[in-house]
């Protein structure tokens, strides 16, 4: 295998697209920090499938992609493309990507071709990825295949960075396995191992699944079993009951019918009868109408002359109520004008009176204030006396509050003493009372335990049962997820393929826009568009088909005919010229399609052709040899060119003069210098060659390339094929995506039935777990009380013999306290009867002491009230004063308003007397008007009572009518709810029913089947096809049983094949690389010793790989305490000696030379130049050694900022 070219687009800081062709040998890469030299590497780990963003040193995959400079914006998409050649030398063919679908690299015709390998990968900004092998989309699985066991991968040591070199010493044991895994070439059968247990790990777990699920499906057979014949004698007795049941509704039906008829017959004439009865009360009412409105006019005419005679009475009362109202203001005022008389008197009379009153208040004050100051007198020698007595009742007072004092605080003493002997009683009692409860409580607890310990029990059966439900029902769930599972990824396959179809039949279509966009120029469009109305039937390019090596010929000969127009007539030939010239369009040609006899119609084809000048001797036609031959036929051509160039196209019927007017005299021939040989020996025709160059007749030679318009035509047609041929797989892929999302949808329902069934489990199981655990805690709780009680109840015994002495204790203390409190209260008592006694005196004197005050006090209101008094009296006379003259003014006043009332009064009665005689005439009017309608109402009233009678009549008749109307639709609905019925439960029409007469014995018989069916029960006719189906899951799961088991025993078998031989293979690979490693360890050190030891020498499978180095002059240690560039030698001796043994097609070393000094450098770039044989090295450096012996530099700069370019030299000789 080698790698050819690497090309990198938006890459990092690639941003244009670049490319790398690798060589044999060294190609070393240089420039300096931070221009992109590493970004090359990490080209070469994505495009092989690196998927840690981190090891591209980043921290999104989307940050590979060109992310703009100043002047560059950010491109939307990295591609890398590494090329690979040499493949059928490494690995077996390439599995194919191509439409064909065949195996190995194919080209389009499905030929075989070079062992060249394009592997893409990109990345758009989008988040959405793509991997190409070959230009066919394909899986980062198959880009791994492809390069499994060569060494070229991700993981492998063909890639090594500083960092790198450094893992391979600092890392375990375990992970330095890869070097002999390699070598030994055993990652294949890594690869196949682990899937080969994956699969043997899902078969033994479907297995398990699907004996569990046999297990249950054969039980629900052998219940199906009685159900299913239990539903075959349902059936049979249905079948039965149905053919008596048809029976009677044969009768039924009948008896319906006729008397549906009868009820029909009365109903018809009973609706006759009703019409005329309508008709002739419809005549009557009319009649009286018209009489009615006659009453009315009368009617209006008398209500006008009442409301005359109502407005003229209205007038009158008016009137009189006016003369009353005047009389009744008379009558008011005259009375009024009484009272104010009387007022007046009145008025005289009090204001005498108070004068008497204003003296006698002026003598009485006088009397008041003489006897007041005697009575100040009298106080103030009570008040002494009153001082004297309070002092000494004070006195006494504070001596029996200290006695008192004592008496309470004694009490209290008392009380206390007396209140603890009873706290104390009350604790005995309280403690007998809690021993009998907590005996109680203890005697209920012990019970409660028992009946804990079997509900615990019970519990532990029904969480079992549950358990196993859920178990079935999550084997169920597993089944319908691994089945789903495997239609989603076929609806991802077929949308992938969707995807692709679509992206080649956008692709196709739009190369066919883009020919036709270069096939047709702006003339071409413009004449071909709607704005122009021209009969044009077709261009020359669309009519005629070329044999793909004469196709540029022709169209050379054609030229700029090559896309001319083909119109029906010489005169729609005018047309389109003038509009060429009108629109000022370029150059077009325009050939009729029947085009006339062409004046250079060649001299053999004419009449009496004339003998060529350029032919000597004898006589006949052109190249004729002794004396015969020549051209007879149109399909002779001149010695010297391949053919008539009609001959070589294929064109449409009606189309054929057109092609034979430009083509009949045209010749291909093999290249110019044929051509211009025939001109040369006077053969004067118009020939052109393969190339595409054109001699015409007059020698003229005309060269330089074509538009390729028949090639890039017949390029259309193909497209246009290929799009048809993709559309129709397209729609097929659509319905086979629509059928499996339809089985999705349906197996997603059931899933969903079945989580939700083990989600109700689940609740269960978590309910009983959680009661068991109350009813646990419960018990717990429980004994701790019962241990609680039985404590406490011997605390209580203590308790009150304790309690009981202390009682006997306060008991002396009470009887000493009880005598001295006797003694106080003694004295108490003989001082109190004496503050009684002085308290009483008191009260006596203060008695007397308030009297006196009391009579002052109302002396001294006497006095202000009399003084209030004489001010009121003074106030009232001069209101007295102003009143009488206010009544004198009033006075007049009314006997004014008198005299106008007694006026008015005279002239309304004159008024009433006129009208009174006019209305009297109206009276007698209205009664004659009144008599007349009156005898027109009574006969309108005997022709109501006529009316009254038809009307009934037609009521009893419609009532019959809607009756029988009623009747009528019951019927109706009755016999088509039969019939419905019939023929909803039945699929018969009720008509169509042959049914025999039904006898006792068919009634009798259906009331006997109805009660077997009834004591069958509830029956599921579903059952049968259920167990139908049952019974054939039941095989399939039983063959998958079988199948799973052989796949079993057959993956085991695989996995123990596989281990025999990679143990082999690992165990000649270590022992190869231990001792080439000691040999590249002596020789890149020049000294010193090496060595690989396993860490488990028992177990080749997993065993760990250490590392023991000793460098020249050194004891052996601990490889961690070797310095920098030893570690280096130490880690690249390893990796050498692994490319001695197994060369890997290309090794990539990123500045791992980076800590070797000058010597060391030098001796590794030896050790390059002798690897490079067998293995291409891509080296990323600074140093001068190791450029030293590249035979490839390529040169890395950033003349722009963010921007990578490559400058290449060769340094090995072409």
């Amino acid at each position: 295998m080698h790698i050819d070219r690497l090309e990198l687009t938006g890459f990092k800081s690639f941003a244009e697209r670049t490319k790398f062709n690798l060589h044999p040998g060294i190609t070393c890469i240089v420039g300096p920090n931070g221009c992109g030299k590493s970004n090359i590497v990490d080209a070469f780990r994505w495009v092989l499938g690196e998927q840690s963003a981190k090891s591209l040193r980043g921290e999104k995959m989307e940050e590979v992609i060109f992310n703009g400079s100043v002047s560059k914006k950010p491109k939307g998409m990295a591609d890398v493309t590494m090329v690979v050649s040499g493949l059928n030398e490494s690995n077996p063919p390439l599995p194919s990507f191509s439409k064909g679908g065949q195996g190995g690299l194919s080209n389009e015709n499905g030929e075989g071709i070079s062992d060249v390998a394009y592997v893409t990968r990109r990345l758009y900004r989008s988040g959405d990825s793509e991997y190409l092998l070959n230009k066919s989309q394909c899986r980062l699985k198959d880009v791994k295949d492809l390069f499994l066991d060569t060494g070229l991968e991700v993981r492998s040591y063909s890639i090594l960075e500083q960092d790198r070199i450094a893992e391979i010493l600092n890392s375990k044991p375990q992970d330095r396995r890869f070097l002999i895994e390699e070598i030994a070439g055993v990652m294949k059968y890594n690869v196949r191992k682990k899937e080969a247990q994956a699969k043997l790990e899902s078969s033994r777990a479907n297995l398990q699944r699907i004996n569990d699920i046999v297990i249950e499906v054969k039980k629900q057979i052998n219940l199906l079993d009685r159900l299913a014949k239990k539903a075959e004698r349902y059936k049979r007795l249905s079948s039965e009951i149905r053919s008596i049941e048809l029976k009677i509704a044969k009768r039924d039906y009948q008896a319906l019918k006729e008397s549906f008829e009868v009820i029909l017959s009365e109903y018809n004439t009973l609706k006759e009868e009703e019409t005329l009865k309508k008709a002739e009360l419809a005549r009557i009412e009319n009649l009286t109408e018209a009489k009615r409105l006659e009453l009315l006019e009368r009617e209006k005419v008398l209500e006008q002359i009442q409301i005359k005679f109502q407005n003229m009475e209205r007038e009158i009362s008016e009137i009189e109520k006016g003369i009353a109202v005047a009389r009744t203001e008379r009558d008011n005022n005259n009375e009024y004008l009484t009272k104010l008389y009387q007022q007046e008197e009145e008025f005289n009379h009090r204001e005498a009176e108070m004068l008497n009153r204003q003296k006698e208040l002026d003598e009485t004050g006088v009397t008041l204030l003489s006897e007041m100051e005697s009575q100040r007198e009298l106080l103030k020698e009570k008040n002494d006396f009153l001082r004297f007595m309070e002092e000494d009742l004070l006195e006494n007072e504070n001596l029996l509050d200290e006695k008192r004092r004592e008496i309470f605080r004694v009490s209290e003493e008392l009380s206390s003493l007396r209140n603890n002997q009873n706290m104390l009683q009350s604790s005995i009692e309280g403690l007998k009372q809690r021993e009998a409860a907590s005996a109680k409580d203890a005697d209920q607890l012990k019970t409660e335990l028992s009946k804990i310990d079997t509900s615990l029990k019970d519990m532990e059966l029904n969480l079992l049962d549950k358990n196993n439900d859920l178990l079935l029902l999550n084997g169920k769930k597993e089944i319908l997820v691994n089945e789903l599972s495997n239609s989603k990824e076929k609806i991802e396959n077929i949308r992938d393929n969707l995807s692709r179809l679509k992206e080649e039949l956008a692709s196709h279509t739009s190369r066919i826009d883009s020919l036709r966009e270069i096939i047709f120029d702006r003339s071409t469009k413009e004449l071909l568009s709607e704005d122009v109305s021209l009969n044009l039937l077709a261009s020359i390019s669309d009519v005629i088909e070329i044999e793909g090596e004469y196709e540029k010929a022709i169209e050379s000969a054609l030229s700029e005919k090559v896309n001319s127009f083909i119109l029906p007539s010489i005169k729609d030939i005018e047309i389109a010229v003038s509009v060429v010239k009108e629109k000022n369009l370029s150059r077009t040609a325009f050939i009729p399609v029947n085009p006339p006899e062409s004046p250079h119609t060649p001299f053999w084809e004419r009449e009496n052709p004339p003998t060529p000048p350029l032919l000597k001797g004898g006589e006949g036609g052109l190249f004729s040899k002794g004396g015969e031959g020549g051209f007879s036929e149109k399909t002779d051509s001149p010695e010297g060119t391949i053919g008539r160039a009609l001959n070589f196209i294929r064109t449409k019927e009606e189309f054929s003069e057109v092609a034979k007017s430009l083509f009949e005299n045209i010749f291909i021939v093999k290249d110019l210098k044929t051509a211009l040989d025939l001109v040369v020996s006077g053969i004067n025709l118009f020939y052109v060659t393969l190339d595409g160059e054109v001699i015409e007749p007059s020698g003229t030679v005309i060269v330089g390339e074509v538009k390729g318009i028949f090639r890039r035509k017949r390029e259309i047609r193909e497209l246009e094929s290929i799009i048809q041929d993709n559309r129709a797989i397209i729609e097929r892929a659509e319905a086979e995506l629509s059928s499996v999302q339809q089985l999705i949808e349906i197996k997603e329902e059931e899933l969903k039935d079945i989580e939700s069934s083990i989600v109700i489990k689940e609740k269960e199981v978590s309910l009983l777990k959680l009661t068991d655990e109350n009813y646990r805690d419960g018990k717990e709780r429980k004994a701790r009380k019962l241990a609680y009680l039985s404590l406490e109840i011997e605390q209580i015994v203590n308790e009150k013999e304790s309690i009981e002495k202390l009682i006997e204790e306060k008991e002396s203390e009470i009887q000493l306290i009880d005598s001295k409190k006797l003694e106080l209260d003694q004295y108490g008592t003989s001082l109190q009867e004496e503050i009684l006694q002085k308290r009483s005196r008191l009260d006596e004197s203060r008695a007397e002491v308030t009297d006196i005050r009391l009579s002052i006090a109302s002396l001294k209101e006497r006095i202000e009230s009399a003084g209030k008094e004489k001010e009121n009296i003074l106030k009232e006379i001069t209101q007295n004063n102003r009143k009488k003259a206010f009544l004198s003014e009033e006075i007049s006043s009314i006997k004014s308003r008198i005299s106008q009332r007694e006026a008015e009064m005279k002239e309304h009665e004159e008024k009433v007397r006129s009208l009174i005689s006019v209305a009297d005439e109206l009276k007698t009017e209205i009664t004659n008007r009144k008599e007349v309608i009156e005898n027109e109402n009574e006969e309108l009233l005997n022709a109501e009572q006529g009316l009254k009678l038809i009307r009934n009549q037609i009521n009893s008749v419609s009532q019959r009518v809607a009756e029988l109307d009623i009747h009528r639709a019951e019927h109706k609905l009755k016999i088509e709810n039969l019939s419905e019925n019939i023929k909803l439960n039945y699929g018969l029409e009720i008509n169509t029913i042959e049914a025999e007469s039904l006898t006792e014995e068919d009634e009798k018989r259906l009331i006997d089947l109805r009660e077997k069916v009834q004591e069958l029960g509830p029956v599921n006719l579903g059952t049968l096809e259920e167990y139908e189906e049952l019974r054939s899951h039941y095989e399939f799961l039983t063959t998958q049983q079988e199948d799973l088991n052989r796949s079993i025993a057959e993956l085991e078998e695989a996995i123990t094949k596989i281990n025999i031989s990679t143990r082999k293979k690992l165990r000649e690979a270590f022992d190869a690389l231990k001792a080439k490693f000691s040999e590249v360890f002596l020789v890149l050190f020049g000294g010193g010793r090496a060595e690989l030891v396993m860490t488990d020498e028992n177990n080749i499978l997993e065993t760990g790989i250490d590392i023991i180095a000793q460098p020249p002059g050194k004891r052996l240690q601990n490889i961690n305490l070797l310095s920098g560039g030893e570690k280096t030698f130490t880690a690249l001796s390893l990796l050498f000696a692994s490319f001695l043994i197994k060369p890997t097609p290309l090794c990539i070393l990123d500045e791992a030379d980076s800590a070797l000094d000058e010597l060391n450098t030098e001796r590794f770039a030896k050790m390059l130049q002798e690897l490079s044989k067998d293995t291409q090295f891509i080296v990323v450096t600074h140093n001068r050694n190791t450029v030293s012996v590249a035979d490839y530099i390529y040169g890395i700069t950033m003349e722009e900022a963010g921007v990578s370019k490559v400058i290449s030299m060769q340094l090995v000789e072409a």
